[in-house]
């Protein structure tokens, strides 16, 4: 694909083309500065322009103040042209400090090919999403005025753009706003459902299109700050509720260890987990096959099995890792619980830890 260069001062309109900057000081410089309520709108000299009616002279003439207004500015332009942006190279200068800022088409590059000609791959191949499309942008940033200049623009994509009535489900382009967030945060504290909030927005702001982001993304946030605020108190409260058990429980009885002020360690079980284990703990499967959950600690099972061939749970821990030596510790504080009764047999999993204090 045949691509044309245009120097300063030619007069093309043509957007699919790529800037050779000259640093001319007598070049005619335009301050930018972005509009925040409006993600298609930036201020040129002071008149409010649509970033789609950026001609190639307006785009040329482009001067920012940071280096985050740069990358602020190509998202935005695409996102009003349909794909999506991402930062590719950039260079610094004798300090350390970044003087160029390089902006692509997220579809810009190629897979590596030895991904592609594994003769042992198991799994099929993702999509391919990288077609190396040369659709770019770079500012350098002038040494002596510190501002941030466009010194290479190529906007024709060889792949197809969005259209504009999905342009709002782009990735790049889905967020919740502080504004959102704490709106959402509220009507869910009333009770309101998550499905009925999202309605709210929509209707609130005009259209799936305006809300800026998808009921997915509503839903990962509501239950983010919901597992954030069970995560901050969720030693007090697991130990809360094991001491009011033992209040209604004789002999419910349990264990924890601490690490840097943090519940690390917990073992535990109920009168009658104690009374099954009384009876019929001669054998005792330690299953860790639980894994790990939400609080990245694996739960173990301590289980055996009645007279009728029944499952029974002779008590549970949850442990801080899947170290021997933690291991030993859950099986020396269960059996210390049980008034010291050894199970003539062990049934595991086969974890290698396990193995180790055989």
């Amino acid at each position: 694909m045949a691509k044309s260069r245009i120097k300063e001062g030619d007069q093309s309109e043509v957007l699919s083309v790529e800037y050779k900057y000259s640093s001319n000081e007598s070049d005619d410089m335009v301050d930018v500065t972005v509009d925040e309520a409006e993600a298609d709108i930036i201020n040129t000299d002071g008149c409010e322009k649509l970033i789609t009616d950026l001609t190639i002279e307006d785009i040329w003439g482009l001067v920012f103040d940071t280096e985050s207004q740069v990358c602020e500015f190509y998202v935005k332009y695409a996102k009003c042209y349909g794909f999506a942006s991402r930062k590719d190279l950039n260079a610094v200068d004798a300090n350390g400090n970044i003087n160029t800022r390089k902006l692509v088409c997220n579809k810009a590059g190629e897979r590596n090919w030895k991904h592609l000609k594994m003769d042992n791959r198991q799994r099929e191949h993702r999509a391919i999403t990288r077609v190396n499309c040369r659709a770019r942008i770079r500012f350098i940033c002038h040494y002596r005025t510190g501002k941030w200049k466009v010194s290479v623009f190529e906007s024709e994509h060889n792949h197809p753009l969005y259209l504009p009535k999905y342009r709002h489900l782009i990735a790049a382009n889905r967020r919740l706003d502080e504004a959102d967030k704490t709106q959402a945060d509220s009507l869910r504290a009333c009770g309101v459902k998550t499905c009925h909030i999202m309605g709210y927005m929509v209707s609130q702001k005009g259209g799936y299109d305006k809300v800026g982001f998808t009921s997915k993304d509503l839903h990962n946030h509501i239950s983010k700050t919901r597992r954030g605020k069970v995560k901050d108190g969720d030693a007090f409260a697991a130990l809360a509720y094991l001491f009011s058990k033992a209040d209604n429980d004789p002999l419910f009885l349990g264990k924890f260890t601490l690490k840097d002020c943090r519940l690390d360690n917990l073992v535990w079980t109920n009168g009658k987990s104690v009374v099954d284990y009384e009876c019929f703990g001669d054998v005792l499967a330690f299953d860790t096959t639980y894994k790990k959950n939400v609080y990245n600690k694996p739960l173990v099972i301590f289980s055996g099995t009645n007279h009728h061939s029944q499952t029974i749970i002779f008590g549970c821990t949850l442990l801080s890792d899947e170290r021997s030596e933690t291991f030993k510790w859950a099986l020396k504080e269960f059996s210390e619980i049980m008034s010291g009764k050894l199970p003539r047999g062990v049934v595991t999993d086969g974890d290698r830890a396990m193995r180790r204090l055989s």
